[in-house]
């Protein structure tokens, strides 16, 4: 992504490039010399830096190779030509520049000693160069305002929640002796946390600076990112970056040299800034004081009132109730608060939408809309959607619940009944006609005859009428109980919905739709884990945090094997969403079939 730096006087810079290229070939035709840097010329170990080799005097590209240092890692980063003008007196000079990326990971020093190279037949002597590794990271006296170029990456705190989802500032300073042509995109080095290239193609915040002798131009970019993972984790940034540097020699004060560079005169370079590691301390939510219907929401909200759309309420005809949810935090994983409604309202999964007001989505509002149902004029209030938070700044669950809403609800038209309950259905038994058999007209033999309590055909006879009679009665509680339990009714609908979304996960892992997959593997196990009398809310199944479900899992005293295995599928899908995480087909097809034993295993254990 380009950045819009400015351009300085474009016809007077097109006239001197071609007054310049005439120049060049006959200065060429001199002889070729040759230097070598590194830039930083000390680093310490795991740190990247450079390596110059510089050919003065020749635009040809040398034959030969740079000798490799057991220890000292190299890789190329590209090459570039470029032609100087004196100010003096007006010489011109052509030198092409050789990038090195170098990086040592034990302290100690390495140099790379004197070679030669061959340019226009002629051999060039290339001096040896020597770079200083040490064990601790090397900060220069006037900081990060010292270096040319710089890259960091700057939060307000680097002790985080799980889930929880900060502000983040990319930060590139460029001093004025170099100019900034353009970057070409970010690189984020730490699986634990989600990608933020989206708001990172945002254009930067650009400001200027005076530190001593020298200015400095600010660019920022403002975007938010979400850890995934607990524990220690690190997060760093690298940019591709294009720069016209002046010459070596160039002062604070000299102006003339400063116009070249930003005329396009000078040595264009596209290197590769590496920001310095951030080292975050990522702790799980805490579980003291943590509601029951917890919502997910780590940041810092606010509630309007509930609404109504309408204060016409009649029994068996829907309204809509819309909650506002504004602030700052994480609002992707902000789940719809619960409702807890009773048996006389009908209630249906509500939608969301998220209106950002900034390109990271960090702040905004968020709407729910539930659609409800009032199922009698005896309802008097609406109880209130059950919003709470965790706010990481005092550490605590913050509770916003509001008052219940006092409605009026009018009987439904005459002949217009509530939309019924699940009604029951009696099979009628029908009885078996009795028919006539003909005379035995085979002689046969005298028996005595058995007592007919004592024929298994009689007693079999007898139990029939019993068992239709306990099926009848054990049928009719069980629909009776569906009716007037409602707690009864969501476990069955659980066990049902679980085993149907391991189906369809196995269905997903099969196509190769990884997403699909883990979204609906996610769902299943909330759903199985919510299969329990003792499981009270409706809708909190699917708003089910991982620490949550892992509390569960304690509580009902399930393994340790299990509570890994469903960790893994849990942390898998986040990766899959935020984290750039691909899984081939075999771990699909694994993952489907575990999937399917461990919602089994919770179902039974229930």
């Amino acid at each position: 992504m380009p950045l819009n730096f400015f351009r300085l006087f474009p016809a007077l810079r097109m006239a001197l490039v071609a007054f310049a290229a005439v120049l060049a070939a006959s200065a060429a035709l001199g002889q070729t010399t040759a230097t070598t840097r590194f830039k930083p010329d000390q680093l310490a170990a795991g740190q990247t830096g450079q390596f110059f080799l510089e050919l003065h005097g020749s635009s040809t590209s040398p034959h030969g190779t740079v000798p490799s240092i057991p220890g000292l890692k190299m890789q190329s980063g590209g090459y570039s030509k470029n032609t100087n003008i004196n100010g003096n007196d007006g010489t011109v000079s052509t030198t092409l520049t050789y990038i090195f990326q170098v990086e040592a990971d034990k302290p100690g020093q390495y140099t790379i000693p004197a070679f030669t190279l061959t340019v226009d037949g002629q051999t060039v002597n290339v001096p040896p160069a020597t770079l200083d590794v040490t064990d601790q990271p090397v900060s220069s006296p006037a900081g990060t305002g010292d270096q040319p170029l710089s890259l960091t990456a700057k939060v307000t705190s680097t002790d985080v929640y799980v889930g929880e989802k900060f502000p983040i500032d990319i930060v590139l300073s460029g001093r004025d002796d170099i100019r900034l042509m353009g970057v070409s995109g970010f690189t984020q080095t730490g699986d634990a946390f989600e990608q933020v290239q989206a708001a990172l193609r945002e254009e930067p915040e650009h400001t200027t600076t005076q530190l001593a002798d020298h200015a400095y131009d600010i660019y920022t970019w403002h975007t938010a990112i979400t850890v995934l993972k607990s524990g220690p984790q690190t997060l760093r940034f690298s940019m591709p970056v294009t720069v016209m540097s002046m010459d070596d020699s160039f002062s604070p004060g000299d102006a003339f040299a400063r116009m070249r560079a930003q005329m396009g005169f000078g040595q264009e370079q596209q290197l590769t800034e590496e920001s310095t590691p951030l080292n975050f301390n990522v702790q799980p939510l805490p579980t003291d004081g943590r509601p029951a219907n917890f919502t997910g929401g780590i940041g810092l909200f606010s509630i309007d009132e509930p609404t109504l759309s309408t204060t016409d309420l009649q029994a068996g005809v829907p309204v809509t109730l819309s909650l506002n949810i504004t602030g700052e935090g994480n609002f992707d994983r902000l789940q719809a608060p619960v409702l807890d409604l009773g048996p006389l309202w009908r209630a249906y999964k509500p939608k969301e939408t998220f209106q950002p007001s900034d390109p990271a989505g960090y702040h905004g509002v968020k709407t729910f809309e539930y659609v409800l149902m009032p199922m009698s004029e005896k309802v008097t209030e609406l109880p209130p959607p059950q919003f709470n938070f965790f706010n990481p700044e005092t550490k605590s669950y913050v509770d916003l619940t509001p008052k219940p809403l006092a409605v009026t609800v009018r009987p439904a038209p005459p002949g217009q009944a509530p939309p019924p309950l699940p009604a029951v259905t009696n099979n009628a038994l029908a009885a078996r006609a009795p028919t006539l058999v003909g005379p035995r007209t085979e002689p046969g033999s005298w028996v005595s005859p058995a007592p007919i309590f004592t024929s298994p055909y009689f007693l079999g006879a007898q139990a029939v009428p019993a068992v239709l009679l306990a099926s009848f009665v054990i049928t009719r509680r069980r629909r009776l109980r569906l009716e007037t339990d409602p707690a009864y009714a969501r476990q069955l609908r659980a066990r049902r919905d679980a085993l149907a979304a391991v189906e369809k996960a196995r269905g997903a892992a099969t196509a190769g739709q990884a997403a699909e997959f883990f979204a609906i593997a996610q769902r299943a196990l909330q759903v199985a884990a919510s299969y329990s009398t003792a499981w009270r809310n409706e809708n909190s199944a699917e708003a089910l945090t991982w620490e949550e479900f892992d509390a569960h899992l304690t509580a009902r005293g399930s393994s340790a094997e299990i509570h890994a295995e469903a960790r893994q599928i849990f942390e898998a899908g986040d990766a899959l969403r935020f984290g750039g995480f691909t899984p081939d087909q075999a771990s699909l097809e694994q993952a489907a079939t575990r999937l399917d034993q461990l919602v089994r295993q919770l179902l039974h254990q229930a």
